[in-house]
């Protein structure tokens, strides 16, 4: 084995396409990105905005609650794809640099510390390892962005049930007259 193997390994631990492609052949259907993303809308605004001209979500119509119960799901739904890609890609990062490290810790000379040193300085080991450095963060920060979609979503589902007790506590009250 040689640097150049080594590279060339490389290719064998990127799946992403290859992943990719196994979801499209079979047929299920990737979120694609939601309209307000695409046109640069910022929902955080418009929803903030909604609650100031309500005075808060529990006084918002049904129709306009249910219109952003549907645009956060879409940007859920959208958001949890991206963090799958992210850590798809992440993983891959980890397994490239760690493969790389273990493969060029052999070809050095020397004993443990001194391969190990140089293994840690090779260009190709150094590029891998800030790639997994960016991944690893994507990853980390579109998980945080996916899990506050999904606070947003919560909080308009548990106001659109809680109405609906709301209503059921209100005919049983006029029901037994």
């Amino acid at each position: 084995m040689d640097r150049l193997t080594i590279e060339k390994g490389i290719e064998e631990f990127k799946v992403r396409e290859l992943t990719m492609a196994k979801i499209k052949k079979a047929n299920l259907p990737i979120p694609s990105r939601p309209v307000d993303v695409a046109e640069g809308v910022d929902i955080f605004i418009e929803w903030e905005k909604l609650k100031k001209k309500y005075g808060g979500m529990a006084n918002m119509p049904y129709p306009e609650l249910g219109e952003f119960l549907d645009r956060w799901t879409q940007l859920l739904a959208y958001a949890r794809w991206v963090e799958a890609v992210a850590d798809i890609d992440q993983i891959s990062a980890k397994e490239i640099r760690d493969t790389i490290k273990k493969q060029l810790y052999v070809l050095e000379e020397g004993g443990r510390e001194l391969k190990d040193a140089v293994t840690n300085t090779e260009p190709l080991f150094i590029e891998w390892q800030r790639k997994y450095i960016e991944s690893i963060s994507t990853y980390l920060l579109a998980k945080a962005l996916r899990e506050g979609y999904e606070y947003r979503c919560n909080a308009i589902s548990r106001e659109i049930s809680r109405r609906g007790q709301d209503q059921i506590d209100t005919r049983r009250g006029i029901n037994r007259g």
